[in-house]
């Protein structure tokens, strides 16, 4: 059974109603798995001979997140991206100078899941994260500009 039928499946078990435009969205996502804009599912479908408007495409998303299949994730210059929490779970730096994205594996964010769950009492979902700020060679650039 391919990712798409598997996550279906799930969600049918769970008692969720699965209409065509969702089953076109989660298609998308399984046969990309990568971080997509919402623009890249609806050209993904367009090459398949499908139309969804950027609203429906967007209210399918926000009801997959809550339905904990997909993660959202602002990326700065690259937008907000959709990617399927089965992958390879995943965070990110992106500099805000050069816009480099550089990946962190999800072991980083253990010791923040459970200090949130110690000092808070509070059970984070942590599941694409994106921490902004300088790369190395933009602060050693932004240095030397400044002797």
């Amino acid at each position: 059974m391919d990712s798409a039928e598997r996550i279906l499946q799930q969600l049918r078990q769970r008692g969720e109603r699965i209409t065509i435009q969702r089953r076109m969205v989660i298609e998308a996502l399984c046969e990309d798995c990568d971080h997509l804009t919402i623009n890249d599912i609806q050209k993904q479908m367009e090459s398949r001979g499908y139309e969804l408007d950027e609203a429906t495409i967007y209210r399918i998303l926000q009801w997959l997140k809550a339905a904990e299949v997909i993660s959202q994730t602002d990326l700065g210059a690259r937008g907000i991206v959709y990617e399927l929490i089965g992958t390879k779970r995943h965070h990110h730096l992106v500099c805000l100078n050069c816009h480099a994205v550089i990946e962190l594996d999800d072991s980083f964010a253990d010791q923040l899941r459970e200090q949130v769950r110690h000092e808070h009492d509070f059970e984070p979902r942590v599941d694409h994260l994106a921490i902004f700020g300088w790369c190395a060679q933009c602060r050693a650039a932004k240095a030397a500009t400044k002797n």
